[in-house]
C-alpha cells in the first residue's frame, strides 16, 4: 500500500473563501467603529453583537475540528502499536519506545494561548515528523506488514488526519484574523458588544512579519 507523504508546508494549500454573510456585515458595520460607544444606536450594538459571536463561533468550530482530527491520529498510531503486538512477532523495546514517544507528542501540543510562541509549534511539528516516521518505518518492516492489512490502513488515515491538521490551521487563521480585525476595529464599544473592556488579539499559526 502507497503512503501519502506530506510536507508540512500548509501555506501552499488553498481553501475555500471566508464565510461572506459575516464579510459583508462587517464591511457594511465598519463605518461603526469611527464612532464613538456612545453614539451607536441600539440596533448596531445587536448587529455586532450577531457578527462578534458569529466570528467566535467561526474560531471556535474550526479550533475544535482541528483537535479532533490530531486526537484521531495519536489514537490511530496507538493502534498500529496495538495490532503489532497482536501479530506476537517484533521488537518489544522498540514497540515500548515508540508508545512513549505518542505520549510525548501529546504533552508537546500547542494550545491556543502557547501557540503564541511559533518556536513551541515548530518544535511539535518537528516531533510529529519524527514519530510519524519512526512508526511508518517500524511497522511497514515487519515481516507479517503485508498479512495485518489493518497496519496499511491505519497508517493511512494517519496521514490523511495530519494533512486535515495543516487545513485546519489555515482556517483557523482565516478566523482569527477576522476576530482581531473586529476587536482592533470595535474597541470602544467593546464593553458592550463583548460585555469586556478589552480583548486580547488570538496568535496565528502563520509567522509575522
Amino acid at each position: 500500500m502507497s503512503l501519502i507523504v506530506l510536507k508540512r508546508t500548509p501555506s501552499i494549500m488553498t481553501f475555500s473563501r471566508p464565510t461572506i454573510p459575516v464579510i459583508l456585515v462587517l464591511i457594511a458595520l465598519g463605518a461603526c467603529s469611527k464612532k464613538s460607544s456612545s453614539t451607536l444606536s441600539p440596533t448596531a450594538i445587536d448587529s455586532l453583537k450577531s457578527v462578534f459571536q458569529n466570528i467566535n463561533n467561526q474560531v471556535d468550530t474550526t479550533w475544535a475540528a482541528m483537535m479532533q482530527d490530531d486526537n484521531e491520529k495519536m489514537d490511530n498510531l496507538h493502534r498500529i502499536l496495538q495490532e503489532v503486538e497482536y501479530s506476537g512477532n517484533y521488537n518489544h523495546l522498540k514497540l515500548d519506545s515508540l508508545k512513549g514517544r505518542i505520549d510525548q507528542l501529546k504533552n508537546a501540543r500547542y494550545d491556543q494561548q502557547t501557540m503564541s510562541n511559533s518556536e513551541k509549534i515548530n518544535q511539535y511539528d518537528s516531533l510529529t515528523n519524527q514519530v510519524l516516521g519512526e512508526i511508518t518505518i517500524f511497522t511497514t518492516r515487519l515481516d507479517q506488514f503485508e498479512q495485518y492489512p489493518i497496519m496499511g490502513r491505519l497508517l493511512q488515515e494517519v496521514f490523511e488526519a495530519d494533512e486535515r491538521v495543516l487545513r485546519h490551521r489555515i482556517a483557523y487563521d482565516r478566523s482569527a484574523k477576522q476576530y482581531n480585525s473586529f476587536i482592533q476595529s470595535h474597541q470602544d464599544a467593546l464593553p458592550q458588544i463583548a460585555k469586556q473592556a478589552a480583548l486580547s488579539p488570538k496568535p496565528l499559526f502563520e509567522l509575522q512579519n
